[in-house]
């Protein structure tokens, strides 16, 4: 397929949906990993981002490229991987190339393996973002679209739900298992299962009680 727009003007690289701070970071890593960015795509446009232009996510409209989702919101993130625009896109797995991972890990679609993580014989679903210095492990799984922030520690055993958000430093012991949709707040340490929609927060010791959803704000892209 012919892609004119200018946002994907370069078919070989990969193509950023999000143009929020974390896409910003994922330029600097992955350019420094030898990885090409093609562009970036987002529904609120800032005009450029470390000198790449950012397009609509809808001017995508179905072409075929390689595409990962920058969006670290978990809810977000599921809701723009639905857009019909990008249906035609593929979703590469991305591990940089400091990172460890066993030949034995299982990875879903458009997972992304940040710098100096260290996975043994894990189970990763669709869109799960692994940010830096993250450890997980044996046996360890975590859902689709659930992101782990740097410095966290999932220990052997443990069963990580669908749109989990673990913070920065957290650690899970073995064998805990998280619900769908959960929260754990920076340098958490999570010692008992977590029901379905449950928050986490480092308060001596960890609490963990019923999560609230707010609406977004509105301010900046996705």
């Amino acid at each position: 397929m012919e892609m004119s727009n200018s946002f994907l003007s370069a078919p070989e690289g990969l193509l950023l949906v999000g143009g929020g701070r974390n896409a910003r970071n994922l330029i600097c890593i992955l350019e420094t990993a030898g990885i090409t960015v093609g562009g970036v795509v987002d529904d609120r446009p800032p005009g450029s981002i470390l000198g790449h232009k950012v397009g609509l996510i809808d001017d995508v409209n179905g072409a075929t490229v390689d595409a990962l989702l920058t969006v670290a919101d978990p809810d977000h993130a599921q809701s723009i991987r639905e857009r019909p625009a990008l249906r035609g896109c593929r979703w590469p797995k991305i591990i940089h190339p400091s990172s460890v991972v066993s030949s034995h890990a299982q990875m879903g679609e458009g997972c992304y393996v940040g710098p100096f993580a260290l996975l043994t014989d894990v189970d990763l679903g669709r869109h799960v973002h692994l940010f830096a210095h993250n450890v997980l492990g044996a046996r360890a799984a975590v859902g689709d679209f659930s992101v782990v922030l740097p410095h966290a520690t999932v220990a052997s055993d443990v069963r990580i739900g669908k749109r989990c958000m673990i913070g920065m430093g957290a650690r899970i012991h073995a064998g805990v298992t998280i619900g769908d949709d959960c929260r754990i707040g920076v340098n958490a340490v999570v010692r008992n299962d977590m029901p379905d929609g449950s928050i986490a927060i480092c308060n001596r010791p960890t609490s963990i009680r019923s999560r609230l959803v707010f609406g977004r704000s509105g301010r900046g892209g996705v």
